[in-house]
């Protein structure tokens, strides 16, 4: 029996494309396969002419989980060829030549919160909750977190859920200004959003989006120092150690020689 699509893509008539992440049973973390394959049809989606608004969301009980853990504290080298696709999920998501709304049906954490922070248009279940838990591992925020995160709070306030990987219900982030709206039924919530989407125009829309990507060069500034610094953090000490507590079932003891 062939495994199930990392990604699953659900085309209507209208336009509006839904992409799913498809690992449930890990609260879709991306592993290195679910991250190719999101790429992929990211790629494909933004040059299919019959699809005019994107809609991304998790299958199950999670939005994303953000980084596959089981897949850390290995070879470093490995993990920078990982990051590596995240920046070009990040780069394609940050020009998408369409609108995207993220139907955050779950838990966002980490890298998972990063790619919500994405879209235009985020709307949450109200039990959902967010994240940037990357501290917890020992790591710095990544998938562009830091740009994301600046373009709905100030960088005092990014730096400190950054510092405290401090988790925030849908309601708090919504108070916050980090979602934009919360929905019991998060997918017809969704839909509905990409349906008044469906009447802009998208030619205007792909360049003012591309010019707020790239007009300052922030976004391949901080995908750079990301790059350098997750190098360097994937063979701290500290970074084995939070690899260690995850499996352990415990708390990370930081700091240690």
């Amino acid at each position: 029996m062939p495994a199930p699509a990392p990604v699953l893509v659900t085309r209507s008539a209208s336009g509006i494309t839904r992409l799913t992440l498809n690992d449930p049973d890990r609260r879709n973390a991306l592993s290195f396969e679910l991250r190719k394959a999101l790429l992929a049809a990211l790629r494909a989606e933004a040059e299919a002419t019959d699809t005019r608004v994107l809609v991304l969301t998790g299958a199950g009980p999670g939005f994303c989980a953000g980084g596959d853990i089981s897949a850390m504290g290995q070879d470093p080298a490995r993990s920078v060829e990982r990051l590596a696709i995240l920046h070009d999920l990040t780069r394609l998501m940050a020009r998408f030549p369409k609108p995207v709304v993220a139907a955050v049906n779950g838990s966002a954490f980490g890298a998972g919160m990063s790619l919500a922070l994405l879209a235009e248009h985020v709307i949450a279940a109200p039990g959902a909750r967010f994240g940037a838990s990357f501290g917890r591992m020992g790591l710095v925020p990544d998938t562009g977190f830091l740009w994301s995160i600046q373009r709905r709070t100030t960088p005092a306030r990014a730096l400190r859920m950054a510092m405290t990987a401090e988790t925030l219900t849908a309601p708090a982030a919504l108070a916050e200004h980090l979602i934009d709206e919360i929905a019991d039924d998060v997918l017809a919530a969704a839909e509905a959003r990409a349906t008044a989407l469906l009447t802009i125009a998208p030619l205007a829309f792909a360049a003012t989006k591309t010019a707020l990507a790239e007009v300052d060069g922030l976004l391949e500034a901080y995908l750079a120092r990301e790059l350098q610094d997750q190098g360097r953090m994937f063979r701290t000490p500290d970074h084995l150690e939070a690899v260690a507590a995850f499996r352990e079932k415990r708390d990370p003891v930081f700091g240690r020689a």
